[in-house]
């Protein structure tokens, strides 16, 4: 007796075509190039976040000794820190009273006309509380711009990274503060009665 197989049988057992096959592969090679790219974007992000984070670390460390142990003076200085990464300091000196924030205006209750707006005069924040502010200023400014310099090999341009900073520096630390009424040579506050 011969027997005959089912339709359904024979379907189940037939298998995938060649062009099911080659649709598959292309998917999943697709998908496996997106992939790829998703994780070299990943690594490069890693490798650019540390990069950065190193830099920032190696300025920390530089912009912690300037003017410490010695005066600091207007000019431009370079160096490097290690076989990768290299920098250069740029101190230039700051008249504060140029900083100094716009003088404000005293709000007047009921309608004035400009001419008796112009009367009144403008209360400066500096001069504000002070009866006129300091005529001189007891420090010396400073703003320490300190650029970081890495890579850049083949001819491609180094990645930078600039950190700025305004430093206080008192120009004669043997007399406290000249100019300061109201301070004793040590820096400190002159109380009634005598100084402590």
């Amino acid at each position: 007796m011969n027997r005959q197989r089912s339709p359904i049988n024979a379907r189940r057992m037939r298998g995938f075509s060649l062009i099911e096959m080659v649709a598959a592969f292309l998917v999943f090679a697709i998908g496996i190039g997106v992939l790829m790219q998703v994780l070299a974007g990943s690594m490069r992000n890693t490798r650019q976040s540390s990069n950065y984070t190193m830099a920032a670390l190696w300025a920390q460390s530089k912009l912690d000794v300037v003017g410490v142990g010695e005066p600091m003076e207007a000019g431009r200085s370079s160096g490097r820190f290690d076989d990768t990464y290299s920098w250069e300091l740029d101190i230039q000196q700051v008249d504060p009273t140029a900083i100094e924030p716009p003088p404000q205006q005293t709000l007047n209750a009921g309608n004035q006309s400009a001419a008796a707006a112009q009367q009144n005069p403008r209360t400066s924040v500096a001069n504000a509380g002070l009866g006129g502010g300091m005529q001189a200023s007891p420090f010396d400014l400073y703003q320490v711009d300190l650029t970081v310099y890495w890579g850049g090999g083949f001819g491609k341009r180094p990645r930078t990274a600039t950190f700025s900073t305004l430093r206080a520096q008192n120009p004669d630390p043997n007399n406290g503060m000249p100019g300061a009424a109201g301070f004793n040579q040590g820096g400190l506050p002159n109380r009634p009665g005598g100084t402590r």
